[in-house]
């Protein structure tokens, strides 16, 4: 694996994606003053329009082989009598699209769904990218997609075959017209998979949710960023399982390590062979709750030694461990009022300066 992560990135910071309802414009203006070396497009999960399935599930959609009820999980239509018609046509697109030089326009998500991409690629196209050295997009995970769309029974999709298929091979066609549209800035992109139900592999509820369906699932997504030439990355904001997820080469995990730092002490003997290939880990160091208004960038850096610390000592290579670092917020925004989102970038920006001092 190639990793190709700019060296400026080091205790570099970015952002997860998600903002509360403060517009596109106020959006922009916080992302680019706090996280100039890395921005990320903004996403605003209020905003119905902007619920994953209408974002990186569209085709689906739009192919009626997906629906949503107002106030309901997203469900495949597998009764339906044109199901397998419409899924013939989606497989054709895919096949089309998959390594093609120019993709399908139908793969584009709308405007309406994505504003908050549409303003950013435009906002640095007209302003420059200034100090940027890379952009960061991103986009709902495998087992977070496939554990919400249900079937017509009602039961998750991510457990049956063909449904797990159609909502991974969705997400590829996604990511690739994801980073062929950041591409076009002229910078290295960086993509996100946004994982937030990993807590339930291995509890007693799913015992019979299999780890090879969710590294399969990971690896195929990732492997179309990597062939578009991007950086891909995990991010986790739950409690995780990392010997499932790191043996499909991520280049960069993220995780709440304000919450869950225990989770990464489960692959300490993993962490040293993803260090050797280039990879880093975006500490989720600064939390998104009230907490960061009791925190400040000194107590988050002295907690993050602390984790540091605990690393090196079970034997992780100190020097990769502190080279290949970025610092982000825990989890994203989006649900919280703009006072904290404010804050949280705020403060991981100033612990991200901070850091690079010591």
């Amino acid at each position: 694996m190639s990793i190709n992560i700019p060296k400026k990135m080091s205790k570099a910071a970015t952002g997860i994606g998600s903002l509360p309802d403060i517009g596109e414009k106020k959006a922009l203006k916080l992302i680019q003053e706090n996280l100039r070396l890395c921005p990320h497009w903004p996403q605003f999960p209020t905003r119905p329009a902007e619920y994953y399935d209408n974002q990186c599930l569209y085709l689906l959609k739009e192919l009626n082989i997906i629906k949503k009820e107002p106030g309901k999980n997203p469900r495949f239509l597998d009764q339906d009598i044109e199901f397998l018609d419409n899924v013939a046509v989606f497989y054709e697109m895919y096949l089309e699209n998959i390594d093609a030089e120019q993709l399908d326009k139908k793969l584009a998500v709308p405007l309406e769904s994505a504003p908050g991409f549409y303003h950013f690629i435009k906002h640095l196209e007209k302003n420059g990218v200034k100090d940027a050295v890379c952009v960061k997009g991103q986009s709902a995970a495998p087992l977070t997609a496939g554990m919400q769309v249900l079937n017509e029974e009602g039961s998750s999709s991510f457990f049956n075959e063909q449904l797990r298929d159609l909502v991974v091979k969705a997400l590829e066609l996604h990511v690739i017209w994801q980073v062929r549209e950041l591409k076009k800035l002229g910078l290295p992109v960086i993509i996100f998979l946004d994982e937030g139900m990993m807590q339930v592999y291995g509890s007693k509820e799913f015992l019979s949710l299999r780890g090879d369906w969710i590294s399969d699932s990971f690896q195929m997504i990732m492997d179309a960023i990597k062939r578009e030439g991007a950086v891909p990355g995990i991010h986790a904001c739950c409690m995780t399982d990392w010997s499932v997820l790191l043996p499909t080469d991520p280049g960069i995990i993220n995780l709440d390590v304000y919450n869950y730092f225990n989770s990464l002490l489960t692959a300490v003997d993993q962490l040293n062979a993803f260090f050797e290939k280039g990879g880093y880990i975006a500490w989720g160091i600064v939390p998104v709750n009230d907490a960061c208004f009791q925190e400040t960038s000194d107590t988050l850096i002295q907690r993050l030694e602390g984790y540091l610390e605990k690393l090196t000592a079970r034997g992780v290579n100190e020097r990769l461990l502190t080279q290949q670092m970025i610092i982000t917020p825990s989890c994203g925004t989006g649900l919280y009022s703009p006072e904290t989102a404010e804050q949280v970038y705020r403060l991981t920006a100033e612990t991200s300066q901070r850091f690079n001092l010591l």
